[in-house]
């Protein structure tokens, strides 16, 4: 049985591309807070709750497609299988994290707006030109405080890869449940 949850929050950390040991297979991950909001009538204010925290993780293309897309303060929409993890930290003591490994991620538009651009011909793997774009991209991020320049995406306006048009959908951007599991797995020892 898996638990699906949708997480809306802002990104508190740069998400951080890696891949999986062996492989050409993109990693992702972040840190959101989520933090509830509500009216309070008899106040007339708006109250807080308490923060959550989150930890991201995406695979794949979506992995590859959320590390140039969002940015530290971003408000996002999460959706994703539901992870507990337990774990000791560095003085003994016990923690808890939860992670969310993604199906879906968007941005929030109740914030502002967004442009969509489709990548066009993107291989599910990651070449050796992408490993030096993700080393010029975490140089970037280290000089510009977390914030990254966007890359150059061929925007597709006529929507010449629609099904309209003869476009194939594949299922290559779906998540392989048992590879994700590994892929977190490898990441987290």
């Amino acid at each position: 049985m898996t638990d699906t949850v949708t997480i809306r929050g802002f990104i508190a950390t740069a998400p951080t591309q890696k891949f999986l040991p062996n492989s050409n297979i993109p990693v992702t991950n972040f840190r959101i807070a989520s933090t509830p909001r509500w009216f309070d009538a008899t106040s007339g204010t708006w109250k807080e709750g308490t923060t959550n925290w989150y930890t991201v993780n995406s695979f794949r293309a979506l992995a590859y497609n959320s590390a140039r897309s969002l940015q530290v303060g971003h408000p996002v929409l999460v959706t994703g299988r539901l992870r507990v993890k337990q774990f000791e930290r560095v003085d003994g003591s016990p923690g808890t994290s939860i992670e969310i490994d993604a199906t879906s991620i968007g941005h929030d538009l109740n914030y502002g707006l967004a442009n969509f651009a489709r990548v066009t011909d993107r291989k599910p793997d990651v070449d050796e030109t992408d490993r030096k774009f993700n080393e010029q991209v975490a140089g970037e991020q280290k000089l510009n405080h977390g914030y990254s320049s966007l890359p150059a995406v061929e925007e597709d306006p006529q929507g010449s890869h629609s099904p309209e048009n003869g476009h194939q959908v594949s299922d290559q951007g779906l998540t392989d449940k048992a590879a994700d599991d590994e892929a977190v797995e490898a990441l987290t020892s």
